[in-house]
């Protein structure tokens, strides 16, 4: 997984597709989340086992308002 700011993130999550979106999971250091393509075996798994971690699966054509306020809260 790829440990990140809220703010890197969500730049991530801007340029995702609906085909390729983002999977968010809360990070092991306070303020930052791991944040991974959805589409890959692993993630896959983790996402359909219903890890605890999980945020939640962006894309850009999602409201990024909403999206930060609930990975900010996420997070701290």
């Amino acid at each position: 997984m790829s440990s990140m700011s809220v703010l890197h993130t969500m730049d991530r999550i801007k340029s995702a597709t609906p085909s390729s979106p983002i999977a968010v999971f809360r990070g092991k250091v306070r303020g930052e989340v791991n944040a991974v393509f959805a589409a890959t075996v692993r993630t896959r798994q983790l996402i359909e086992a219903g890890d605890p971690d999980l945020i939640g699966v962006y894309d850009g054509s999602m409201n990024m308002s909403e999206i930060a306020e609930t990975l900010r809260r996420a997070i701290f």
